[in-house]
């Protein structure tokens, strides 16, 4: 035997024998599980940071407010003649939701355009004029129909026809149009009219349908939408 290799005794050489074998298929199978645990948590954290960083939004349809003036101008079938309170307040809702949204842009604010109308008379339709009287750069004209409340004596449930403008005010012309036929809110279900006040269900129905609005001008996450319903329960 060569100098310096001690030979192996039976002890030795039974301990060995005895030790467990892992087969080659046990080893990939265990290789194989480690590296789906590991895909799973980075794609988990590759979903999280894509959410952070706004990679998963759905891109607006419309881009073009920012740094820019604009105006909110909705139009009722009794705003034609008079100031109207549900599209008052539709407009605020829009204008709060861009000006938190929209990088730069200013809101003409809803007095400004009131106190235009008041001079001018409640019957102009013209948005570009409306948007040169309160020094706009670019409109947004809303036209509300067939705006009601009720699913019968006894459930609120909003419904109304929306078109959506966006005017330049320097040429006139028309940007983006939209429409929004028959939106309904709740969308399954009415709420009973012993658990709110019309007041507080036509605010809770205008919010809703701003943020609608407001999804055509800036990204949004889509169970943002899914999750309106949710409100009736807290509302």
């Amino acid at each position: 035997m060569p100098k310096g290799i001690r030979s192996m005794s039976l002890k030795e050489e039974s301990a060995k024998s005895n030790r467990p074998k892992v087969s080659r298929r046990a080893a990939c199978l265990a290789l194989l599980s480690g590296t789906a645990v590991l895909q799973t948590g980075c794609l988990g954290l590759a979903s999280n940071l894509m959410h952070a960083v706004g990679m998963d939004m759905i891109p607006p349809e419309y881009e073009g407010f920012e740094d820019l003036t604009v105006a909110v101008v909705t139009i009722s079938d009794s705003s034609s003649y008079t100031r109207d309170q549900k599209s008052a307040e539709l407009s605020s809702f829009i204008g709060k939701i861009l000006a938190r949204e929209i990088k730069g842009i200013k809101m003409v604010r809803n007095d400004k355009i009131s106190h235009w109308r008041d001079t001018n008379g409640w019957d102009s339709l013209d948005f570009a004029e409306i948007g040169a009287g309160v020094k706009a750069d670019k409109v947004i004209g809303i036209e509300l129909g067939n705006f009601s409340l009720r699913d019968g004596p006894t459930l609120y449930c909003g419904t109304s026809d929306v078109t959506i403008t966006v005017i330049d005010v320097v040429t006139g012309e028309v940007d983006f149009t939209k429409s929004l036929e028959e939106y309904r809110y709740p969308t399954m279900a009415g709420q009973h009219t012993s658990e709110t006040t019309e007041s507080r269900f036509r605010k809770l129905y205008l919010q809703t349908l701003a943020e609608e609005i407001g999804r055509s001008f800036h990204p949004y996450d889509m169970s943002d939408r899914f999750a309106a319903d949710s409100r009736i329960a807290s509302s």
